[in-house]
């Protein structure tokens, strides 16, 4: 017992310095290094090129790091993978002063074609992204960690720039993040409860109007079959300085809006719950080192598929959001697709097409994840677009994406859209969806692709255009054909909506078959049972 007594004694005792350490570093505008960080140059590979068979170099994040994703292209828009910490600058924005350089803290190549490429991010850090998570996981990219001033870590958003020595190429990234605001503001800004409800079902069952700055943990706690359906909720202690329990008082004031969706992405129901407290001494010492842990219940009526929490602190309005998967994930199953009449894309009326395509209404996705899938970035674009976007990544420098959608196949037919996208936004129009996906070809030989869209879209293959159906009109159909070796091969769909009536229809031809729906499950990697 005095053993264990003295042991928690010093993990209190070491946990009370290192806070010490950091708050002086804090005060000195310099941010307490992470372990990872604290590693000399000499332990880091001098080269780290895509295909590389050695483990790349990893970094951790502190919740003092900016990172930063940068898509590298030539002026034939190939990706260019051979870049160094060397060639790359990177400059905080200010708005009344020059450009400042920050020195590059970590570097890191990520091929998604290599196993094992993916950085282990921890939850903490000013992380900017290039895009959605669908477009990073299926592009080949660099990702660059600095230390941001003690301006660039003040709360609101802040811009930078990225710029590489070398001639010729092109980097498309993120210009801007947002970090949460930290402290009590002198006057709280008054919400009525009905203002705080629209929020949190906003953000829940739709997506956040500010970008998350909470850090949040949950995981499904196993209950008896007759009680409600209960989940353990952490604010991590990472985000801690985002919310009002880091201040002297030591209160809690936090909402939690819960969203549940069945397996189509709807929302089945949307509820909310406060926790509102003042933490002990000891309590709070506990909640510095492990973060604030809440149970929060639902009703277990109806069966849903994913829930989708969210942390709002009353004081600061910064929020959190996570999303837990409840239903099982179940093997791969091969497609079940139809083929399409093959006049369909010769009609001319929009009202041949409406009866030659009735019934099926089609998706864009589903928000729960489908393992070997297309995943779609989805953005709000400005009202008034014509074209696509060069890359969505990069389209205004300000806008993000705001949810992501998962599907099998692109198979949406001519039709009158009225409700949005389902646990993504509201809009049935002014809306891009960027696709992504990989796939694995058995038999070489000639494929040849068809696609279908109201309004503007493109197919990629491998990074090469394919098809091209850019900008605003009724229902267009192109085709192409390409030569593809046997082994992986990558897929990218962009896409967007102006008004009223969609179509998104993607077909392949074979070897020797007939068109039909081109199904990521028919061509899946060579493990995956068949």
């Amino acid at each position: 017992m005095e053993s264990t007594c003295f042991k928690s004694a010093c993990r209190l005792l070491w946990f009370l310095a290192l806070m010490l350490v950091s708050w002086q570093l804090r005060a000195s505008g310099q941010a307490a290094p992470s372990p990872e960080t604290q590693r000399s140059s000499s332990e880091k590979p001098a080269d780290v090129k895509a295909g590389s068979a050695e483990t790349p170099y990893i970094f951790r994040l502190t919740t003092r790091e900016v990172v930063v994703e940068v898509v590298a292209t030539d002026e034939h828009n190939h990706p260019v993978t051979d870049l160094k910490e060397t060639d790359f600058q990177i400059f905080e924005v200010a708005k009344h002063s020059p450009n400042s350089p920050r020195n590059i803290a970590a570097f890191h190549v990520i091929d998604p074609a290599l196993a094992g490429a993916h950085v282990d991010a921890a939850s903490g850090g000013f992380r900017v992204t290039s895009g959605g998570g669908c477009a990073m996981s299926a592009t080949l990219h660099y990702e660059l960690a600095y230390q941001p001033s003690p301006e660039g870590s003040t709360g609101g958003y802040h811009e930078i720039l990225v710029a590489t020595t070398r001639p010729h190429v092109r980097l498309s990234f993120r210009r801007r993040y947002y970090v949460g605001m930290t402290g009590v503001p002198p006057k709280p800004k008054v919400r009525s409860s009905t203002e705080v409800d629209d929020e949190l079902k906003q953000a829940a069952c739709r997506h956040p109007a500010t970008p998350p700055s909470i850090a949040l943990n949950a995981h499904l706690i196993q209950t008896a079959s007759t009680d409600p359906l209960r989940y353990s909720l952490v604010v991590q202690p990472d985000s801690l300085a985002f919310t009002s329990i880091s201040d002297e008082a030591r209160r809690v004031q936090l909402d939690y809006g819960v969203c549940a969706f069945d397996e189509d992405g709807k929302p089945l129901r949307f509820w909310h719950t406060s926790a509102e407290r003042v933490l002990s001494s000891e309590e709070y010492t506990l909640v510095l080192s492990g973060g604030f842990s809440n149970l929060v219940d639902m009703p277990r009526s109806g069966d849903p598929a994913l829930v989708r929490f969210v942390v709002l602190d009353r004081e600061t309005g910064n929020l959190g959001s996570i999303d837990v998967v409840t239903a099982p994930e179940g093997p791969v199953e091969l497609s079940t697709a139809v083929k399409m009449p093959k006049d369909w894309e010769s009609k001319q009326s929009e009202a041949d097409r409406a009866r030659l395509l009735s019934g099926n209404p089609g998706s864009f996705g589903s928000i729960l994840p489908k393992p070997n899938s297309l995943c779609g970035d989805v953005y709000e674009l400005p009202k008034g677009t014509r074209m696509l976007p060069s890359d969505f990544w990069n389209y205004g420098n300000n806008i993000d994406a705001v949810g992501a959608l998962y599907t099998y196949s692109l198979n949406v037919p001519y039709q009158f859209l009225t409700e949005g996208l389902p646990g993504v936004t509201s809009r049935p129009e002014w809306f891009g969806i960027d696709y992504h996906g990989e796939f694995w070809v058995a038999v070489p030989g000639e494929y040849r692709f068809k696609l279908s869209s109201d309004d503007g879209a493109e197919l990629f293959i491998d990074d090469k255009q394919l098809i091209n159906e850019d900008g605003v009109h009724s229902p267009l159909t192109g085709e192409r054909s390409i030569q593809l070796t046997a082994g992986r091969h990558t897929i990218h769909v962009p896409y967007f909506q102006e008004t009223m009536h969609v179509a998104l229809i993607l077909q392949i031809k074979p070897p020797g078959a007939d068109f039909k729906v081109f199904d990521v499950r028919d061509f899946g990697p060579p493990t995956q049972a068949r």
